[in-house]
């Protein structure tokens, strides 16, 4: 280990130890057209996200929004990012002139200084020595009570841990997790999120990717085949869900990531991946895989399922060009609460592992 990256740990551990935390305010309440996107884009058919009827129907007083949509309410906006992150690639060719003035000088940006909390100066600091690229590895999302329309969100983030420097199948980097508890305007919890991120230095020697092989373009949505009905017995151990099968479409990539607030250039800018993250193309991101895991669930539960948790971990790469393919199985069932492993694969191999637990009513 160099002296260099000796100082780097320890201020690494320094922003940790502050602990402080950070506050943001959604700028919107859960609103009907925002679940109306998220739905479509990632082809969920629940119509609670949608129906007033269906949703009282099941003994909810109005619309809720789904649960593993809950990060996307308080996504720093495209220009926000700017004050944030500018020198992480990725954002930075997004947020034109706008960056240079609004945040911390250049002095302070690159060693943490003047950060407006600990998670920004670990982000600052890492770019800074060049583990400037990020994937988003682990999402567990814990559920407390839905967000109805009209709720108004905000969001508290401690730094929680940052890795000792890792050798991964990506490049050497570092793993940062952030816990977020999200609040509605009673100030009553509403989800905790422990996010962790792979902040990594791209290996100089990767040569750019080459472009997919051209291929006829697919149908521009994975909805069809998607439903969502009431079981007929109650869970059992060893039960399975049907499979879902999702084209990982351009169109798909990108809808879901606008759709759950992520301007990074990896979910939408082809060029910008080949050449900067030496990948063949954009993939979707953790955000949708939630979605679709949580979505795994509720299409063979039915309306009425309260998601509790959905704890998942990133693997191999969605692709466009690329097929996933998801399933569940119970695996115990105790008191009324459900849980499932549910597993996604694709061309690569396995994409995600997840545990989610639920109440299934029949």
């Amino acid at each position: 280990m160099t002296t260099d990256t000796v100082e780097l740990d320890r201020r690494l551990q320094e922003c940790v130890l502050r602990g402080t935390a950070s506050v943001v305010r959604a700028r919107y309440a859960v609103n009907a057209p925002m679940l109306d996107m998220w739905a479509d884009a990632l082809g969920d058919p629940n119509p609670v996200y949608r129906d007033a009827g269906a949703a009282a129907a099941t003994g909810r007083a109005g619309i809720v929004a789904p649960p593993t949509m809950v990060q996307a309410w308080t996504m720093p906006r495209l220009s926000a990012l700017a004050a944030t992150l500018p020198q992480v690639p990725g954002y930075a060719p997004y947020l034109g002139g706008q960056a240079a003035n609004d945040g911390p000088s250049a002095t302070d940006r690159a060693d943490g200084k003047g950060a407006d909390n600990p998670a920004a100066a670990v982000h600052r600091l890492l770019t800074a020595h060049g583990y400037a690229a990020r994937a988003a590895t682990r999402c567990r999302q814990e559920y407390h009570r839905e967000a109805a329309v009209g709720d108004h969100l905000t969001c508290e983030s401690v730094l929680t841990t940052v890795s000792a420097r890792k050798q991964t199948a990506l490049g050497a980097g570092y793993f940062v997790t952030t816990r977020m508890t999200f609040r509605n305007g009673d100030e009553a919890d509403v989800a905790t999120v422990d996010w962790t991120v792979l902040c990594f230095r791209t290996p100089e020697d990767r040569p750019a990717a080459a472009p997919a092989a051209a291929a006829d373009p697919p149908p521009p949505t994975p909805a069809s085949g998607r439903t969502c009905r009431p079981l007929a017995a109650a869970p059992r151990v060893g039960d399975r869900t049907p499979v879902t099968t999702i084209p990982i479409t351009p169109t798909f990539v990108i809808a879901t990531a606008f759709a759950t607030g992520d301007f990074y250039a990896a979910h939408h800018d082809a060029d910008w991946t080949r050449g900067s993250l030496r990948r063949p193309g954009i993939f979707t991101n953790i955000l949708a895989t939630t979605g679709l895991v949580g979505g795994v669930v509720t299409d063979w539960g039915g309306p009425a399922t309260r998601l509790l948790e959905v704890d998942l971990r990133l693997l191999a790469p969605n692709h466009t060009g690329d097929t996933l393919t998801l399933d569940g199985e119970v695996t115990a069932v105790h008191d009324g609460e459900t849980t499932l492993r549910v597993t996604g694969t694709n061309a690569l191999g396995p994409h995600t592992r997840a545990t989610v637990r639920a109440h299934i009513p029949t």
